[in-house]
């Protein structure tokens, strides 16, 4: 959670934006202690300086970041700071890719001032904010459809749950095979079926996207893949989740 007293870090490379936002925090969040950045070496150099910062929003236009690898970054050296993208990209593989990072939140710029305020203070309150367009698989479905001639998969079954829980969980696919007395083909079979009903190509973006649908309340899933409940150590249950600040992943 981002403590009350701690800065913000604006960082935009356009002015109009930078006022935008910090007029936004200040408006409709209270919060007047705001610091503004203009390229990446300049958030860097104002992080390493004021120890005092505690969130930054950061553009992926952001020159000199390089986008994934800039914000990869930010999280190893400053792993205290809460990171939040704010962009004007919607790009479904470019959201996936930030969240893969370990940012704690993906906003659109093209959001209402209310919605973004509300995203912003989720985050501010320790949870991680995924936009709910990610959980929209509705198009995805209906291309694989034309693409198949009509008959496709509607929903992951159990048993790929099963076998990407166990993966986001950071098992391999030979102890997946083992725990779930499966073989290990049967369970390269399974992966694969899942990333292609998901639209994912890895693990980090299936369990963001299952995150997603589990924050939505789409899905009617039994537990959350990938998501491991602190108190008991094992699977989130979905009658037990009640928001992201209670999750988080495990390595």
């Amino acid at each position: 959670m981002a403590k009350e007293t701690c800065e913000i870090l604006v960082a935009d490379s356009h002015p109009l934006c930078r006022e935008g936002l910090t007029t936004l925090f200040s408006r409709n969040l209270g919060r007047s202690d705001l610091v503004e950045a203009w390229d990446f070496p300049s958030v860097i150099a104002t992080i390493a300086a004021r120890r005092s910062i505690g969130l930054v929003t950061i553009d992926l236009g952001l020159p000199g970041m390089h986008k994934r690898e800039g914000l990869r970054d930010l999280r190893v050296k400053y792993p205290e700071v809460r990171i939040v993208v704010v962009t004007a990209s919607r790009d479904r593989e470019i959201v996936l890719d930030a969240l893969g990072a370990g940012v704690h939140g993906y906003i659109p710029k093209d959001y209402s001032v209310h919605e973004m305020a509300e995203a912003l203070s989720k985050v501010l309150a320790g949870q991680i904010y995924v936009p709910p367009f990610l959980s929209d698989l509705n198009v995805r479905k209906a291309n694989v459809a034309e693409e198949e001639g009509g008959a496709h998969q509607t929903a992951l079954t159990g048993r790929q749950f099963e076998v990407l829980h166990l993966l986001a969980a950071g098992r391999s696919n030979k102890e997946i095979a083992r725990l779930l007395c499966i073989a290990e083909g049967t369970v390269k079979v399974h992966i694969a079926a899942a990333f292609r009903m998901l639209g994912v190509h890895n693990r980090v973006s299936a369990v963001a996207v299952m995150q997603a649908r589990a924050f939505n309340g789409s899905p009617d899933q039994k537990y959350l893949p990938g998501l491991i409940e602190e108190s008991r150590g094992k699977p989130m249950l979905q009658r037990n989740f009640s928001g992201l600040s209670q999750i988080y992943y495990r390595r």
